[in-house]
């Protein structure tokens, strides 16, 4: 080998090595955060989020964000026999299932006046639904204004956060973890 092709393989290296080195950190950095989002005024916060339905997200601490807003605006779901009940908060359970689908749809129709009350919480329904936040408070307490009850969640750090039937505490608000 020549003199100069070792000094070229030698330089190679060394840069090789300072490079693997500076990517070393990055690769041991927390994984980017997926859950509903927010900073600054609460009425842009929701527009930009992910869908929701049966086949988004659909066991989720998102989900959960979601079922609380249905039982703000007092939603309404019909069961299998086409009767209808009211969505309740022991119903908040980050599962996104018939019930949940069908008070969506209610809310979309009668609450939000959307044209496609298809069930699946998108662009439209959470523009819609940013509309009725106020905050945040206080220790990061933020206000949605409901049809029936006002709910409160918590916005800190730009992270929402939820409280979940069962699970006691404040909950973020993730879209791929329930609980």
């Amino acid at each position: 080998m020549s003199m100069r092709t070792r000094v070229v393989a030698m330089a190679t290296a060394v840069l090789l090595g300072a490079g693997g080195l500076a990517l070393a950190p990055a690769a041991s950095a927390a994984p980017p955060y997926h859950g509903i989002d927010g900073g600054g005024s609460v009425l842009d916060d929701w527009q930009d989020e992910e869908n929701l339905g049966v086949d988004d997200y659909a066991t989720s601490n998102a989900t959960a964000l979601w079922e609380t807003v249905l039982w703000a605006d007092g939603a309404v779901w019909q069961d299998d026999d086409g009767d209808s009940h009211t969505f309740t908060k022991s119903q908040i359970d980050g599962s996104f299932g018939p019930e949940t689908e069908s008070a969506t749809q209610w809310w979309q129709e009668h609450i939000a006046g959307l044209a496609d009350n298809d069930g699946v919480v998108n662009e439209q329904s959470w523009t819609f639904a940013q509309r009725r936040l106020t905050g945040p408070a206080s220790g990061g307490f933020v206000t949605y204004a409901g049809s029936a009850h006002n709910a409160t969640l918590k916005r800190i750090s730009g992270k929402y956060r939820v409280r979940i039937k069962g699970t006691g505490s404040w909950k973020i608000a993730y879209y791929e973890q329930l609980g």
